[in-house]
């Protein structure tokens, strides 16, 4: 998982300004909740509030001090606009599962959940956070600039990966996998883990089919939980004489729950297995890997350069905005670099460009 030292010290340079663009954006997204808050413009202010939760949280771990106020300021609205986002998506599936009188009832309640959300939006203390920000943003700047505190905040990192994943595992541990707390449980260690990975995408060389991997298991178990709340959602209507549905809808949508229930158990523990090995597997082990590790397993030839290899070039040339005819010639050039990545040949950039494609990288890198 983990790159060298260079890869190290290159992405903390330049963790500050990447924070700092997360709060730029996540501006630029409240500004327009606060002109019309639609449903796009509500799931993207929760995603970069999380986006840029995460990444202060690791930045106070680098500068042993947590942003607490700024924190709970954007924990408290993602509360706000998740009663809202869940309210719509009750809504939709009212509809889908032809629930009579359901939606015009979430309607209503949307309209309330809407003028809330949009409260907490017009009073969000943009301000205070900007100012919190400063302080925190110059001091995570002094941290990530400092050499001699490398070794450290690798240490410190690395540490924080491994438990956002060992939160996932104890999640499970001691209770049924099939029981639907664990299971909300669960999913929300999930989330963490996938947005402590986006955040240290460029330091730990995350790979689209580990995410994909994490987006998978956290849409699944996100649809089961979507289903436990309708059916709690009507449960307590019927119970208040408000709603009457037959019987056979609770079924189905039962058996729907189910049934995505039984997918994700089929699979879990393997696709946990994937991400375990992707942490703990060191990076000396990923790009050295033996000539078996280099085969493509739907013709079953095997490869000249290793994946780790290729993700190695792929990663330089993100980082140095080249092409992959330009990453080729920089590193025919600079001798000096292929041998401190541990890059004993160079692929042509006609290979590159192939292995970028089954690897998922080609949009990072460009032609």
């Amino acid at each position: 998982m983990i790159f060298d030292r260079t890869v190290h010290e290159s992405f903390l340079k330049a963790f500050p300004e990447k924070v700092g663009a997360m709060l730029d954006t996540l501006k630029g997204h409240i500004d327009k909740g606060r002109d019309s808050l639609e449903e796009d413009t509500v799931h993207d202010i929760r995603v970069w509030s999380r986006r840029l939760s995460e990444a202060l949280s690791i930045g106070a771990i680098l500068i042993d001090r947590k942003p607490s106020r700024s924190l709970k300021m954007l924990s408290a609205l993602r509360t706000s606009l998740g009663r809202l986002r869940d309210n719509h998506v009750q809504r939709f599936l009212a509809i889908e599962y032809g629930i009579e009188g359901l939606p015009e009832q979430l309607e209503a309640k949307d309209e309330r959940l809407a003028a809330q959300a949009s409260r907490s939006l017009v009073e969000f203390d943009m301000e205070r956070l900007e100012r919190d920000f400063l302080h925190f943003h110059r001091e995570l700047i002094v941290v990530c600039d400092d050499s001699n505190l490398l070794e450290r905040n690798t240490e410190r990192i690395s540490t924080r990966i491994k438990k956002r994943y060992s939160s996932v595992g104890k999640s499970f541990s001691g209770s049924d996998p099939a029981d639907f707390t664990t299971l909300h449980n669960s999913r929300i260690s999930i989330k963490k883990l996938r947005y402590t990975f986006e955040t240290l995408d460029g330091y730990i060389g995350l790979d689209g089919g580990t995410l994909a991997l994490l987006k998978k298991i956290q849409d699944r178990l996100g649809k089961v939980q979507d289903l436990t709340v309708l059916l709690k959602t009507i449960g307590k209507l019927v119970n208040k004489g408000r709603l009457s549905v037959p019987v056979e809808t609770f079924q189905r949508i039962s058996i729907d729950r189910h049934m995505l229930v039984s997918e994700f158990l089929e699979g879990w523990r393997d696709e946990l297995a994937v991400i375990g090995r992707f942490i703990e597997e060191p990076a000396t082990n990923q790009y050295e890997r033996k000539d078996k590790d280099r085969g493509n397993f739907r013709s079953g030839v095997t490869e000249k350069f290793s994946d780790g290899t290729i993700e190695k070039i792929l990663f330089l040339a993100s980082e140095k905005g080249l092409s992959y005819r330009g990453v080729v010639a920089y590193l025919k050039e600079n001798p000096a670099i292929c041998d401190r990545l541990g890059i004993e040949g160079l692929p042509s950039y006609q290979t590159l460009a192939r292995r970028a494609g089954r690897l998922g990288k080609r949009k990072k890198t460009g032609g």
